[in-house]
């Protein structure tokens, strides 16, 4: 069973986000898991998995491909297609933007947990068509992100399935060693050409319901991937750019952990996304916030309380990062991603109550925001170090103590 769907109808804290990528111990109503060989092994347990060398004339051909779950993909393919094309025609249409097609993704991605929190019978066999849409869609995801990651950056991408082709290419998504049953490239180009271009011919008439899930999702994802590059440029100005001299870690352990670290954030984007490009459908306000909170120009009594802190704190012992820079500048560094990481969460939740509202949950239980919309931090843990204190539940520096011997269970 689904931890966050039990969670979803026990009233603990849970998101519709957290669900969709928590599936590996559900089955569809052809007996097949959801996340097939990403299953758990007793999961996969007398489920046909019959591995073939692929014949496909890409990056693919000679990998072994699960040729049970391509037979089942086919069967299903016509009806997913129509139903992939019913969401677009009345999603944007043939005008459509990358937000109307990131919607669609998601609707495609989130069948099973839709079905499942419909249902609210965690036992409810998912019907495969809905199995076979979040294969697509969790093919096409990966695609979307990095297309909205560099949207957010400011580049410009035009709408068509060209375009989109392009990207996969690159990214060698659908097409890549891990992809090896996403199907022959004829189908893979007319999925993509049915996601992006529409096929009003083939569209079926869908609720209501599934729009508003989808696009409720789609800001959910946007806001995300905003949320994300300016955790990843914090995360290399930390590791990988002047303070990380000023840095002192307390012992061995930690001083091994930084620099492995410091290679890795050094991959990291420097680039923060622009106000300028964050998602239409906020409204003035809204984009206004979160657009001051990603340059750090936010009005100084938003993050104040948590400035007067971490300076009162890095003067203290304790820390299990010494700091031996510029406190101040440290300090209001902090402070700002702190609220950043609030302001963020506060508007990814919101649309997480909508989404409940729609679903018939009560949009008042806590909220665990799954990564799909909110990825957890890489920086935060490096400020906290520092700082010596954990970001607590309100999203201030006011958490428990950070001590070596938790950092070591939790990296």
């Amino acid at each position: 069973m689904s931890q966050a769907l039990e969670k979803a109808l026990t009233g603990q804290p849970w998101s519709v986000s957290e669900l969709i990528f928590d599936l590996a111990d559900v089955f569809d109503d052809e007996g097949r898991p959801i996340a097939e060989r990403r299953a758990r092994a007793s999961i996969r347990a007398g489920v046909p998995m019959e591995m073939k060398e692929c014949p496909y004339s890409d990056l693919r051909q000679g990998k072994l491909m699960n040729t049970s779950a391509l037979v089942q993909v086919s069967r299903h393919y016509n009806t997913v297609m129509a139903d992939l094309a019913g969401f677009r025609a009345q999603a944007g249409g043939r005008n459509a933007n990358w937000t109307d097609i990131l919607a669609a993704v998601l609707d495609q991605l989130a069948r099973p947990a839709i079905h499942l929190l419909t249902s609210r019978d965690p036992h409810s066999p998912v019907p495969a068509s809905d199995a076979v849409s979040h294969k697509l869609g969790a093919g096409f995801f990966g695609v979307m992100q990095t297309l909205h990651e560099r949207l957010a950056l400011g580049a410009e991408i035009p709408v068509t399935a060209a375009a989109f082709l392009s990207l996969i290419t690159e990214t060698q998504a659908l097409i890549g060693a891990g992809e090896v049953c996403a199907g022959s490239p004829p189908m893979i180009r007319n999925a993509c050409t049915a996601l992006i271009e529409g096929s009003p011919e083939h569209a079926i008439t869908l609720p209501a319901q599934r729009l508003t899930i989808g696009y409720c999702l789609a800001l959910q994802v946007e806001l995300g991937i905003f949320w994300r590059l300016y955790d990843r440029h914090y995360y290399r100005q930390l590791l990988a750019g002047p303070d990380f001299s000023h840095q002192r870690p307390f012992n061995k352990y930690l001083t091994d952990l930084a620099h492995t670290e410091a290679a890795s954030a050094a991959l990291a984007g420097m680039d923060l996304p622009l106000g300028d490009r964050l998602p239409e459908a906020l409204s003035p306000a809204c984009r206004a916030k979160l657009g001051a909170a990603l340059t750090g120009d936010a009005a100084p009594e938003l993050w104040q309380p948590d400035f007067k802190a971490v300076l009162r704190l890095l003067e203290e012992p304790g820390s299990v990062v010494g700091y031996t820079g510029d406190k101040v500048q440290f300090a209001q560094q902090a402070a700002c991603y702190a609220h950043a990481f609030r302001s963020f969460r506060q508007e990814i939740s919101a649309k997480e109550a909508e989404l409940r509202a729609v679903l018939g949950y009560d949009p008042h239980t806590p909220v665990h925001l799954g990564p799909l919309a909110f990825m957890p931090p890489k920086a935060l843990p490096w400020f906290e170090r520092v700082v010596g204190i954990r970001l607590g539940d309100s999203g201030y520096f006011d958490g428990s103590r950070v001590g070596v011997r938790q950092l070591q269970a939790i990296t």
